[in-house]
């Protein structure tokens, strides 16, 4: 399905060509969607119902409701929901084992960019990092700061060097591999050492 989708990348309009995932704008400054129907453009009601959510699965059901009433979510949308994803404790009220805030705000910001082409800014980069930095992973932090340097002109500073902390502690601690690599022998260590 997938694959037809992408093949049928552009819709003819009456002013040309457009990208399917965007709405185009008239000569009156309005927008509308891929059938004709008007954009509703403002999100600030929808962005105070996500800052109200008590789980942060809320966020997302929020967004679909957006979408329903043909208000797609903007990058202040989106950033208002990576916050909550940061900021409250659980995605719903019974915890899921294995439940990962990291995966949840990178899911988000797919959708965002792929589905949406909403382009992630320094705010929504930060986020992520400043779970990157609470959850001590130091690995993806790295990642992130990597992204950030080169899409958003840097990392903030305290959240480079908090990461960096993670990654020392983690070290001095013998944690500084994942641990089921820490298991593993090296190659060279099943060779015969005695044959010669």
């Amino acid at each position: 399905m997938r694959r037809i989708i992408s093949r049928v990348s552009v819709v003819g309009t009456a002013s040309g060509l457009r990208h399917m995932g965007a709405p185009a704008a008239s000569a009156d400054g309005k927008k509308y969607d891929l059938f004709g129907y008007e954009v509703n453009t403002n999100t600030g009601p929808w962005i105070e119902k996500i800052k109200k959510v008590k789980y942060y699965d809320e966020a997302g059901d929020i967004m679909v409701q957006m979408n329903v009433a043909n208000t797609p979510p903007d990058l202040a949308t989106y950033n208002a929901a990576l916050e909550q994803i940061y900021t409250l404790e659980k995605k719903q009220e019974e915890t899921i084992p294995g439940e990962s805030k990291v995966c949840a705000m990178l899911d988000l910001m797919e959708e965002m960019d792929h589905r949406n082409r909403v382009k992630p800014n320094a705010t929504t980069w930060t986020w992520v990092m400043k779970e990157c930095v609470k959850s001590s992973n130091f690995r993806l932090g790295y990642v992130v700061e990597g992204i950030m340097k080169k899409d958003v002109g840097g990392c903030p500073a305290d959240l480079a060097a908090a990461n960096e902390a993670n990654a020392a502690k983690a070290k001095a601690e013998g944690r500084e591999h994942p641990a089921n690599l820490s298991k593993q022998t090296a190659l060279f260590d099943t060779v015969d050492k005695t044959s010669k």
